[in-house]
């Protein structure tokens, strides 16, 4: 296959030029030399955003103060760097870049183009995501016998290979394609963040980032690529399997690799299957040939190439992909974007989902009733006061049965500013310079973006073995799990999982390894709550119920999953505290109004942040 090499697109990194190079680059600050202040007040209205500092042997003195004043709202999850020119390394000695966190690129000549041409170089390095790491080579044959064979390379599997491993468990992991990262490395852009806290959504342990944002495709994908790694050698690709059946108690998996049949034999078989995102669904809208702008789909790399600037931009759909189109276009610089969806989902800012996970729980893992009606309450007025369109099942339901619920500021800050508006309707044909809707509105579009969902990949499984139905614990069999996720429906909020897939993941991955050498599986299988549906009809109250009932139980797993909510909770602690979190937020929340709007705007003059007084009632 053709690996993807995303361009970077600049857009977001600022340049801070403290030199008489002309640079013919986006987004150049020349700042004041002689007044530190001004400097100071410029260069914070964007200070969370990743930075170069262009300068010469004269000004380190200057951008060395300015750095220290920066440094205590800066975020750590996005690099700064000093481009010296011309010898002025050589007289930075004094300084320690790791205090100011800063990297340090030295540079020998003043010429505009070549000095262009390395910030460009550095920022690929930063946050372009190289796919040749996904491709892992390995030429051993396939084992004939593990303890446990993992079907897919992606986010689930690749940790479930994780947890094998540190258990002493043999594995093989096999997956059908030519690199691992499963839908991260065959959907997401580099433009692509994840639907839910960084925090919630981590695959390697310990590794603290800032809660400014959630994780960026980039930094998932290097995640994967260091596990990917780890389980090199048991891990095959371009191995497809083709038929599970069951023999004396043993799995035998048919799988074919380079055209060739191989049988691995296993006591147990993990399927890292994702059910619900499987094949994109097409569109073919009447008088799609006469539109003369583009048609992109939400679920390739085509936007990290495309130019959103001064476009208007109509996006198909209201899932997570749709939400994180919006939040690219409109960072792109789109003029204008109309979301065009059958119902609307639920949007939640940031603040919302920080605290969905840090909020503590019960002994049922259920959250104190009176601060989620508070937390509610404030999303409710954020809704009302931005102008966002609300979700017809709101408040009576907090979303619609099968949808997730998106996180993103700027869905809030954009419709207050105008520039993006959703609009209920079906999408009944196209003319040249745009959609109708309903077969009566037309929206004239640059760009119409299509993010209108998945087939899921249920029958996937039914395909490869005779299994058709499922325990709500994830098990088809004794040690054959079924490890996706499912059909999100209204109850499947506020559990320990906290609707993160890998959360969910992580919990069941401990309940196989606690089960796996443990014959009261079949207690298990009898306790209260742990029944039986078709493995199409899965949903995720199901593992709620299913876990409920094994935590119940099994006094083992009820720690581990507490121990489990409490790493999460230090984790997210531990990268910014509740009112640290507030503080970045409020400054990014002021900060994107200026971005949208393009021009530096007054707090009075933003959405208000509704968020601070969570501070004093100490959430």
């Amino acid at each position: 296959m053709t690996l993807p090499m995303n361009k970077n697109d600049l857009a977001n990194i600022r340049i801070a030029n403290f030199c008489d190079t002309k640079l013919a680059l986006n987004n150049v600050l020349t700042p004041d030399t002689d007044n530190i202040q001004a400097a100071l007040q410029e260069i914070k209205k964007f200070a969370d955003l990743p930075y170069c500092y262009l300068l010469s042997e004269a000004q380190i003195s200057f951008v060395v103060d300015l750095l220290s004043e920066l440094k205590s709202i800066r975020s750590t999850c996005y690099p700064h760097a000093l481009f010296l020119i011309r010898g002025a390394a050589s007289n930075f000695d004094e300084f320690d870049p790791e205090e100011l966190e800063v990297d340090i690129i030295e540079l020998d000549t003043m010429d505009a183009d070549i000095v262009a041409e390395k910030i460009n170089a550095y920022a690929c390095s930063k946050f372009v995501f190289d796919y040749r790491k996904l491709e892992l080579v390995n030429n051993r044959a396939l084992p004939e016998m593990v303890d446990v064979v993992i079907v897919g390379a992606g986010v689930t599997g690749l940790y479930a290979a994780k947890r094998l491993l540190e258990n002493e468990i043999s594995f093989c992991v096999v997956d059908k394609r030519d690199i691992t990262g499963g839908i991260w490395s065959l959907y997401a852009n580099s433009t692509s963040q994840v639907n839910t806290s960084e925090g919630a959504y981590r695959i390697i342990d310990k590794k603290i980032r800032s809660n400014r944002d959630h994780s960026t495709t980039r930094e998932i994908l290097e995640d994967i690529s260091d596990l990917s790694r780890t389980s090199a050698d048991n891990l095959f690709l371009n191995a497809e399997v083709d038929r599970i059946d069951k023999f004396d108690n043993l799995y035998q998996i048919n799988i074919i690799r380079n055209q060739e049949k191989h049988i691995v034999k296993s006591k147990g078989v993990i399927l890292a299957i994702n059910d619900r995102v499987g094949t994109p669904k097409k569109v073919d809208w009447q008088n799609q040939d006469k539109y003369r702008g583009s048609i992109i789909s939400g679920t390739s790399s085509v936007a990290d190439d495309f130019d959103w600037k001064n476009k208007k931009v109509v996006i198909v759909g209201m899932g997570a992909f749709a939400v994180e189109n919006a939040r690219t276009a409109l960072a792109g610089g789109a003029r204008h974007v109309t979301v065009v969806c059958r119902r609307h989902g639920t949007v939640c800012p940031k603040i919302i989902d920080y605290l969905n996970f840090t909020t503590p729980y019960d002994e049922n893992f259920a959250h104190d009733k009176k601060s989620n009606m508070r937390n509610m309450l404030l999303w409710k007025k954020l809704y009302d006061q931005s102008g966002a369109t609300q979700p017809e099942c709101w408040m009576g339901k907090i979303k619609h049965d099968g949808h997730t619920i998106s996180v993103s500021d700027i869905w809030f800050i954009g419709h207050f500013l105008k520039k993006l508006a959703t609009l209920t309707g079906t999408i009944t044909g196209m003319y040249e310079d745009g959609v109708i809707v309903d077969n009566q509105q037309r929206i004239d579009a640059d760009a119409v973006v299509i993010c209108v969902g998945f087939y899921r990949n249920a029958l996937n499984v039914k395909e490869i073995c005779d299994y058709k139905i499922t325990y709500n614990t994830n098990y088809l069999d004794k040690d054959l799990m079924y490890l996706a996720d499912a059909h999100i429906d209204d109850d499947a909020f506020n559990s320990l999982f906290g609707s993160s897939v890998l959360e969910m993941a992580k919990f069941y991955m401990d309940v196989y390894v606690y089960f796996f050498n443990n014959d009261n599986y079949y207690a298990m299988i009898e306790s209260d709550g742990i029944e039986t549906i078709s493995i199409e009809d899965r949903k995720w109250s199901h593992y709620i119920a299913g876990a409920a009932a094994l935590m119940k139980h099994y006094p083992d797993i009820y720690d581990a999953a507490k121990k489990q909510v409490t790493d999460r909770t230090d984790n997210f602690i531990e990268a910014q505290d509740l009112e640290t979190y507030i503080a970045a937020n409020k400054r990014e929340w002021l900060d994107t109004h200026s971005l949208l709007a393009g021009t530096p705007m007054k707090a009075e003059e933003c959405l208000p942040y509704l968020f601070q007084k969570l501070i004093d009632k100490k959430i």
